[in-house]
């Protein structure tokens, strides 16, 4: 540590002993940390039971401000918030337990009203409406925009400040705006406009963290404080733990934090224009931890994770191959083979540690029917259930797969080599086999519509009734029986396989009460010690972010970040880094820095990167018919230089990076089933092999630097072909150097004051100077480099 400022040394001077709470370290309160609320202006329900787990134990509600009202449901199991306008940007909650005050952190939403225009062109329209993240891509959940006096047709969004892709839904036809020359490629065959809503201004503060000594703790600031809010756990440091002075807060740690092996400091500020970004700082027994080695499988922010398709991974058994072979099968759409044993036998040779990814999330495994579903008229094939979407077992493995032993076996196996386990569990929907159906028809949505239309992949309009497709009949979760039942089944697996957590398969189509009904569960079940959960949802991020909170889910995965690094990355539609950086700084903003949201390199579900990025699939092809029309290979070799900087971007921003099966060695392919080509393990090329290590090398230095796990954000200059980029923990540094271009590029950046150029390391062995406070780098065509201390 660097040599303290007089002001630091005095309060170390001045409190000879590390300060007390006083309250109890253990219980299941204190155990998962309370998720930050987002308080709209007037009514709020809040779900308490998220955060206390016996909520007949509560004594009262209090708040920080006089100007947030907290009243209380009889049963206690909810509040209603209500917000004045005139509110502070920031309130601490407190809910009052058997005289102990357990806290949630609060702010005000940062929403503002935006006027969005629509510009005919001399035309006159029947109807216009905007179809975007902003409505779940559903035009009828806002107004028709109206045509005022000066020919234009215009509506008003109260919106937060960031990035939304949307189309105009003209008389029933629906594609980009006209207007708009800001767009992307969507994958089938058309294209996203880009609206832009303008931040907040860089008057709100901004927090980092700058030095610790003993069990003092100090964060230097940009702009004016009104209020520090510092917790420990779920208890906010009381003032005599807390000062502010000189653009610094000073903090000690409390003397309770040595009983526990891990906990947590959490920061916010706020002042009149907004609140800050989050500082997280994990202790070891008390003490900050700043060694990769003190990293845990179980510390939830530090997973790298890996996803596979196990009927296209490995066939490690093929004495359980059962494959349909039929003539209304094509082979694409048929079992493989990959199973259980050859995702163990790839565990216990160390694949998976070399590669440096901790966390499996493998695709469902409950047994799927026998027989094909389903039709692609493009592909002219039915489809076996080799994917594992289809359940018609809560229970069993499937047997192509393996056994339940295996699965047992496989997750100690696992667990041994310090690795997670995570089931992509199907809750939404069941397969027409499945026992359920018969005995309980009556668990299912209606799958026709009152105006009689089938309701079947109406994903936005019906989100929480519609099928998947007429063999798949949705659950009614707004039944409290089919609650009850298929939380039961997850809970099953969790324990009876000892898993880590699940990926939740169709997140947004599901009530709310499952998901809180699980966490409960597993809350009681557990100890209070829960499991990581993820989600997938495709949606606004208010949608997405309104299943994040203590007593639901973690994370989601965040499409918005991916849909555009995608894109720009692969070189589609102009390739402009500054939009990436503004996505990413709007998911952020409203995720946290600390964010345990999932970053993929690609999924089962999209075209493959390599497919993009080599040209192979050009913009505005339909992804999903060129899977079935003609064979995708890499005509361009500079794909996979441009696929590293999509992973080194995934590998040293926040969150959970996620690797998609075959993304480490630069697989190929359109969309589904083309996206789902059997993994290679030999037979690689140089260019394959030299990404394969790059990817190791990005996966081990996240692994042993926890400043690409818990370092504050620092962006230092972002240009359409080059990004630059820190992260930023205490006295260590990296700092991320991006060059997009068919180019080479010379950097020449000027550090803020915050960053140090001492003991500086090149990642990737490029040549650069430092002097003073200026770094000058040469970064070739497609190039990366993470410098780092």
């Amino acid at each position: 540590m660097r040599k303290f400022s007089y002001l630091f040394l005095f309060f170390l001077v001045f409190a000879s002993c590390q300060p007390k709470l006083t309250y109890p370290t253990e219980g299941v309160n204190n155990l998962n940390l309370n998720s930050l609320l987002t308080l709209e202006v007037g009514e709020n329900k809040v779900f308490l039971q998220d955060f206390i787990l016996n909520v007949s134990e509560i004594d009262s509600v209090t708040a920080s401000s006089q100007l947030l009202k907290v009243k209380i449901a009889d049963d206690k199991t909810t509040a209603m918030f209500f917000v004045d306008a005139s509110m502070e940007q920031m309130v601490d909650v407190q809910i009052w337990v058997k005289g102990v005050p357990f806290s949630v952190p609060c702010r005000k939403t940062d929403k503002v009203d935006y006027v969005f225009s629509f510009n005919p062109q001399g035309k006159v329209f029947k109807k216009v409406q905007i179809a975007g993240q902003m409505n779940d891509w559903t035009p009828s959940r806002m107004p028709d925009l109206a045509l005022n006096n000066n020919g234009l047709y215009e509506i008003t969004m109260n919106l937060s400040p960031g990035s939304y892709l949307y189309q105009m839904a003209i008389d029933g036809d629906q594609n980009h705006d006209p207007n708009n020359p800001n767009k992307v490629d969507n994958g089938f065959g058309k294209f996203n406009s880009i609206l832009q809503i303008a931040g907040r201004n860089d008057s709100f503060p901004q927090l980092l963290t700058d030095e610790f000594e003993n069990n003092k703790i100090k964060l230097s600031t940009q702009n004016k404080i009104n209020t520090a809010f510092v917790y420990w756990q779920n208890y906010r440091l009381p003032d005599n733990f807390v000062v502010i002075e000189n653009n610094k807060i000073i903090f000690d740690i409390p003397a309770e934090a040595r009983a526990l092996e891990r906990s947590y400091l959490r920061v916010w500020a706020s002042n009149d224009f907004g609140v800050s970004n989050d500082i997280l700082i994990p202790l070891q027994n008390g003490e900050v931890l700043t060694d990769g080695n003190q990293l845990q499988r179980t510390d939830k922010h530090a997973q790298i994770m890996y996803f596979m398709l196990l009927d296209r991974f490995m066939n490690g058994d093929k004495t359980n191959d059962r494959p349909l072979n039929l003539p209304d099968v094509k082979h694409a759409a048929d079992f493989w083979g990959g199973d259980l044993a050859g995702l163990q036998q790839k565990i216990a040779a160390g694949y998976f540690e070399k590669l440096g990814v901790n966390t499996l999330w493998v695709s469902p495994l409950n047994q799927n029917p026998l027989e094909p579903y389903g039709y692609s008229a493009i592909g002219k094939t039915k489809f076996s259930g080799y994917h594992g979407y289809w359940p018609v077992s809560s229970s069993k493995v499937d047997f192509r797969f393996g056994t339940n032993n295996e699965l047992k076996t496989l997750v100690a196996t696992a667990h041994d080599n310090k690795m997670n386990v995570l089931l992509d569990y199907v809750a939404n929907h069941v397969h027409e086999g499945h026992p359920l159906c018969k005995q309980h028809p009556e668990f299912a949505t209606q799958l026709v519509l009152p105006d009689g239309t089938l309701n079947v992949a109406k994903w936005d309009e019906y989100r929480l009734t519609t099928w998947f497709d007429t063999f798949m009949p949705s659950l009614d979760y707004s039944n409290p029986k089919v609650v009850e039942m298929m939380t039961d089944s997850a809970l099953f697996w969790l324990k009876e396989f000892k898993l880590d957590g699940f990926r939740h398969d169709a997140c947004k189509h599901i009530n709310e009460e499952f998901w809180r009904t699980l966490t409960l569960k597993m809350k009681r079940e557990l100890n209070g010690n829960l499991p990581y959960q993820i989600g997938e949802t495709y949606g606004s991020s208010k949608l997405i972010s309104s299943y994040l909170t203590t007593g639901m889910l973690d994370g989601q995965f965040d499409f918005n970040v991916y849909d555009i690094a995608n894109t720009t990355f692969a070189g589609m539609g102009g390739g402009d880094l500054t939009r990436v950086q503004d996505v990413f700084r709007s998911s952020l903003n409203i995720f946290g820095t600390h964010n345990l949201m999932g970053y993929i390199s690609g999924n089962h579900d999209k075209p493959r990167f390599m497919a993009l990025a080599s040209g192979d699939i050009k913009p505005g092809e339909d992804s999903k018919v060129v899977a079935w029309t003609r064979q995708i290979g890499i005509t361009d070799s500079t794909a996979y230089d441009k696929f590293l900087l999509f992973h080194a971007f995934n590998l040293t921003i926040p969150g959970i990076p996620v690797i998609y099966y075959g993304d480490e060695i630069g697989m190929t392919g359109a969309n589904d089933p083309d996206c789902r080509r059997m993994m290679r393990f030999d037979g690689w090329n140089k260019r394959e092999t030299k990404l394969w290590n790059s990817v190791a090398t990005l996966t081990h230095l996240r692994k042993n630097n926890p400043v690409l796990v818990y370092g504050d954000v620092i962006n230092i200059e972002t240009k359409p072909e080059t990004w630059v980029y820190a992260r930023k923990y205490f006295c260590k540094e990296a700092i991320v150097f991006i060059n997009n271009s068919a180019k080479s590029s010379t950097f020449e950046v000027e550090l803020p004051k915050s960053l140090k150029t001492e003991k500086l390391k090149a990642t990737f062995g490029s040549k650069f100077d430092s002097k003073s406070k200026k770094i000058v780098l040469t970064l070739p065509a497609y190039g990366v480099e993470v410098l780092i201390n």
